[in-house]
């Protein structure tokens, strides 16, 4: 089996060649989503995000959301769910979005399609 890996903020994710299975959702644009991830690693998770299957880019990390995604949110509850909460999608918000606790574990993915306006007759 080859693996790649990628460093992402002094953490080595290493992800398997084999496409990891993601939970698909489809939104329109303006929905806004929940995306759970349970860890018991208190806030010591990175929430990344993939367009195109090259390129890893961090929108969460060591208690901070990336500028370039200002509609996004960390949630936490009292049960070690750290949910990613997306606001208002957009069309460039599709992707991969995954969630690996501190050592580089992916523990969910979820594969992110947002679609245009919908009319309905």
């Amino acid at each position: 089996m080859h693996t790649a890996s990628y460093s992402v903020t002094n953490v080595t994710i290493v992800s398997c060649v084999e496409m990891p299975k993601y939970t698909r959702l489809g939104l329109v644009i303006g929905q806004s989503v929940k995306l759970p991830c349970n860890t018991s690693l208190t806030a010591d998770i990175i929430w990344t995000y993939d367009t195109d299957g090259r390129y890893l880019h961090n929108v969460y990390s060591n208690g901070l959301i990336d500028s370039d995604k200002p509609r996004l949110a960390v949630k936490s509850t009292a049960d070690s769910f750290y949910s990613l909460v997306l606001f208002g999608a957009e069309l460039n918000d599709s992707g991969l979005y995954n969630c690996y606790d501190r050592k580089g574990v992916r523990k969910i993915g979820y594969e992110l399609d947002i679609a245009g306006m919908r009319y309905y007759f």
